[in-house]
């Protein structure tokens, strides 16, 4: 699937372009250090969780109303052009306004990339579609970090009388990370036109946007995220899961250097478990795709575990047992994340999809960067000593982050407890309608149909379905 044809393209686009999201978001990390410290980090994480509030809703409406490729095309063009902006922030709101418009840009292409998958893929794919799109998005994390740390050896190749000092180390990475995103731009230039129904008939209306129309797309989306429970259920335990994940990333550290009493090889060890659970999660997930037909309890489920892991974890005393259930929580982690998604894009209309992804992935971004912004700060509020096992703050800080994910998945089993108790004989409403217009929408393909409907993106051009 990665290999040839226009998935192919898209998924190198969507890596190379998440390469660059990394690589700003630790060199922009680096930055605000520099500048004010761990109040400085603070701000600038926090500046990330700002236009997900303000903006994602506005950004799910025009997602589903206007070609997606564009849309995407111009989020990373967008982007190429204001991440070298990033070399001369010299002062903390410079930073912030800065990291705020490449936020809004991030928002505008992640929520079209996610409602797409299923318009480029077999319906058996979907599943492996997602599991290797997650590992674009967060298997080119290790990437990222190493890039910044590779570029901050040559700061002396872009420094000049015009960059600030603070800049100076990340300078050359800002600039490599706008080459990322330029060239995932172009490569998702090359694509088909990605429409729905609806950004058809806009198109043929003159193209124009039209604030009422907007307004009523985004009423509309929320009137269907109020009565669609098993949506709902999706997106409030994944939002749930990077919040206590995110708890992980900024805690981890320093819990296996000043609590489990290891060097930084420690760390490496317990985050390659995590990596490589995630890894075999998705890979499990992706292979017995086709025995998994209740997607959301799957989901629950691995949910749950991921929870359950991480307050283990939090309270092991050796880098080997920590190792082993960072190992079990990526499992779930990865399971988790793919099965909300499939269950998403199963589930969801096309039309309704863009809407949908905005409201997930501005959740999930608020819950990730609040988790990381408050972890530290609740670290040091917290004074406990000598009450068993909780007798640091950083076991406390991701004992919490666990509990908070394993309630997240509790209440999710709790509310799918009817489907639990029997054995799955008849599929339900919303499958017979999904099926049925996936059927509908491939026919109309196959008579040429407008571009709204669902093309074969995942084989080569002069190929047919059946070969």
């Amino acid at each position: 699937m990665i290999r040839r044809g226009t998935f192919a393209r898209f998924w190198w686009a969507a890596a190379i372009g998440s390469t660059g999201d990394w690589i700003t978001i630790f060199a922009t990390i680096g930055v605000a250090d520099e500048i004010g410290g761990g109040s400085g980090i603070l701000v600038a994480l926090l500046s990330r969780v700002l236009p997900g509030l303000l903006f994602g809703p506005f950004v799910g409406a025009i997602t589903d109303r206007f070609d997606r490729r564009r849309l995407i095309v111009i989020a990373d063009l967008g982007r190429a052009a204001i991440v070298p902006f990033l070399v001369f922030a010299s002062t903390l709101p410079m930073l912030v306004a800065i990291t705020v418009a490449l936020e809004v840009l991030s928002l505008l292409g992640q929520a079209p990339r996610a409602a797409v998958v299923p318009n480029m893929v077999r319906d058996e794919n979907i599943v492996t579609a997602n599991s290797l799109m997650l590992g674009a998005a967060y298997g080119t994390i290790p990437v990222g970090a190493a890039f910044n740390f590779f570029l901050a050896l040559f700061p002396a190749l872009v420094i000049g009388s015009v960059i600030p000092a603070a800049t100076q180390p990340f300078a050359l990475a800002f600039l490599v990370d706008a080459l990322t995103f330029l060239v995932s731009g172009l490569i998702v230039a090359t694509l088909p036109a990605l429409k729905t129904s609806l950004a058809v008939e806009i198109e043929a209306d003159g193209g124009q946007l039209d604030a009422g129309a907007t307004m009523r797309s985004i009423v509309d989306g929320v009137v269907y995220l109020w009565r669609d429970r098993s949506v709902r259920r999706v997106i409030a335990g994944m939002t749930a899961a990077l919040f206590g994940g995110g708890t992980v990333i900024i805690i981890g550290k320093p819990f296996v250097e000043d609590v489990l009493a290891a060097d930084e090889t420690g760390f490496f060890a317990i985050v390659t478990s995590l990596g490589v659970g995630a890894a075999i999660g998705i890979a499990g997930v992706s292979a017995y795709s086709s025995r998994l037909l209740r997607r959301d309890v799957v989901f629950a489920v691995s949910v749950t575990a991921t929870g359950l892991s991480l307050g283990l974890a939090a309270l092991v005393t050796t880098v080997a047992g920590a190792a082993l259930w960072l190992f079990v929580m990526g499992l779930g982690a990865g399971a988790a994340y793919v099965m909300g998604l499939t269950h998403l894009h199963e589930h969801v209309d096309d039309e309704m999809r863009g809407r949908v992804f905005a409201t997930l992935f501005g959740s999930m971004r608020i819950g990730l960067f609040v988790s990381m912004a408050v972890a530290v700060p609740l670290a040091g509020a917290v004074n406990v000593t000598g009450v068993g096992r909780l007798d640091d703050p950083n076991r406390i800080v991701l004992l919490l982050g666990g509990a908070i994910m394993l309630m997240s998945g509790t209440a999710l089993l709790w509310s799918l407890r009817s489907l639990l108790t029997r054995p799955k004989m008849e599929p339900s409403t919303h499958e017979i309608i999904a099926q049925v217009d996936r059927a509908r929408r491939t026919a109309r393909h196959r008579k040429g149909g407008p571009p709204s409907e669902k093309i074969d993106l995942d084989v080569e051009e002069g190929e047919s379905r059946d070969e």
